[in-house]
């Protein structure tokens, strides 16, 4: 079962995965070592759960195009029915 998702955040907190964006109002950012346990946890179940919607997201997308796909399909099938039907009449 799936949990609930956390609110997404309207703010980007890094610039790219691994790296930490520009330090704001004379912030220093916080390294490795400054993190406690807790935060680290914190940061990693964070992470996870951006993956895991980042997974389910791009699932869902693929089904969706593999949908589309087999509705074309369908259609232009339909099609080729009807254009043959019209031409026995």
């Amino acid at each position: 079962m799936i949990g609930p998702t956390p609110a997404p955040r309207l703010e980007r907190t890094t610039a790219a995965r691994g790296t930490t964006a520009a330090p704001r109002g004379g912030a220093t950012p916080a390294t490795g070592s400054d993190l406690d346990a807790q935060e680290q946890a914190q940061i990693t179940a964070q992470r996870q759960a951006f993956d895991f919607a980042a997974a389910e997201r791009a699932e869902i997308e693929r089904e969706h195009e593999v949908l589309q796909a087999l509705l074309m399909a369908f259609l232009k099938n339909e099609d080729e029915v009807t254009k043959k039907w019209i031409a026995l009449i």
